[in-house]
């Protein structure tokens, strides 16, 4: 989209004026109002109308150090998170040459089409990222990163190698719990040609995902003849993860279309696989763009899941009861679509509302959302 370019900017290390100490500030905004459908809960909102859970306000503040060398900080306040205010950048930048830079710091992880700019709105058709695709607790970082810009043909590329680690806190059946991602190591390559763009990234780490009760539910296994594995099958504690992404856009004229799909892969985990996808089509009438999106998520869960003992006796059946929980606590197969609108009433802000339908296979239930917009750049 033609404005992408303004909001892009956000999303990179922003160019600088060359005054030592001299200190920019830009910033984003979105503000977001939904309602699920009567008795549902869908991506967050329930039937009431919620005004937090997407709603966010962002300021970056960048320096020119000289000689190469700045450092860029982002702090975001969250509607979801009672507004407490985080770093979510906090980074130096140094580049050697035109083409390499060197990030060391708090960044954003490569693994996504918009990645670089995930919360600014204003920079993507949809009011969010679509779900599924977008939604691995992984988006930032720690540790290095290293980008060089390129010519591949008649293709402007980029690619970007990365490690690091991170931690935050997530929910597992009702309670939260610290998950870390240690020894992330990766990569993405990025090739833009005029209006068509495509890209790909690939990562592992070892991830750790306390569970409440985990180690009785090892030990009671370990104590149950041809059962001995499955709690330590129940249990993530640094075990790798594999995820991989691929990516298009195609801009052309008043025709927008953007597809992804994500795959990751897990070793002896209550997960087996997750795959994402999506497929967006949108046309511009002037300053209103009309999109449709199409997604499908499809979580599966260990195999030993099957190999659960019930109906041996009432203590095995309560123990496989909670076993099972666990290996489920992510299973997924759904498919959506969100028809949406944006109006690019202002130079720097943009108004949308989507209507979203999701289909949850596993418990043949529709769910319905409706959301609207407010979003700005400044």
């Amino acid at each position: 989209m033609k404005k992408t370019l303004l909001a892009l900017s956000l999303g990179m290390a922003l160019p600088l004026t060359a005054v030592h100490a001299e200190i920019s500030f830009n910033g984003f905004a979105n503000i977001v109002a939904g309602k699920a459908s009567s008795g549902d809960t869908q991506w967050g909102y329930d039937d009431d109308v919620d005004f937090k859970q997407d709603s966010l306000f962002a300021i970056q503040a960048s320096t020119d150090l000289a000689e190469g060398l700045s450092a860029t900080v982002q702090i975001i306040s969250r509607g979801e998170d009672d507004w407490d205010t985080e770093f979510e950048w906090a980074y130096l930048a140094y580049d050697v040459n035109d083409q390499t830079r060197i990030l060391l710091g708090r960044q954003r992880a490569p693994m996504y089409m918009f990645s670089d700019y995930l919360d600014v709105s204003y920079a993507y058709p949809w009011i969010t990222p679509p779900e599924g695709v977008y939604d691995l607790e992984l988006s930032t970082y720690d540790g290095l990163s290293a980008s060089y810009n390129f010519t591949l043909g008649e293709f402007d590329s980029t690619a970007q190698l990365f490690l690091g680690s991170e931690t935050n806190e997530i929910e597992i059946l009702g309670t939260e719990v610290e998950s870390e991602f240690d020894k992330i190591y990766g990569g993405s390559l990025t090739l833009n040609r005029d209006w068509l763009t495509v890209r790909a990234a690939y990562l592992t780490t070892d991830l750790s995902l306390p569970a409440p009760g985990a180690d009785q539910l090892i030990a009671a296994w370990q104590t149950i003849p041809g059962f001995e594995t499955i709690g330590d099958e129940a249990t993530i504690d640094e075990e790798q993860a594999k995820f991989a992404e691929v990516g298009f856009q195609i801009d052309y004229n008043n025709w927008l279309l953007i597809g992804e799909y994500t795959h990751i892969d897990y070793e002896q985990m209550p997960l087996d696989t997750e795959e994402s996808m999506f497929i967006t089509a949108g046309y511009r009438f002037d300053t209103v763009l009309v999109h449709l999106t199409y997604g499908q998520d499809e979580n599966e869960v260990n195999g030993n899941v099957n190999r659960l003992p019930f109906g041996v006796s009432p203590e095995l059946d309560g123990l496989s009861a909670v076993t099972e929980q666990t290996f489920r606590f992510r299973e997924q197969d759904s498919s959506y679509y969100t028809l949406g609108a944006r109006w690019d009433f202002h130079d720097s802000a943009a108004l949308k509302i989507e209507y979203s339908r999701r289909d949850n296979d596993l418990i043949n239930q529709d769910t319905n959302l409706v959301r609207t917009a407010l979003v700005t750049v400044f």
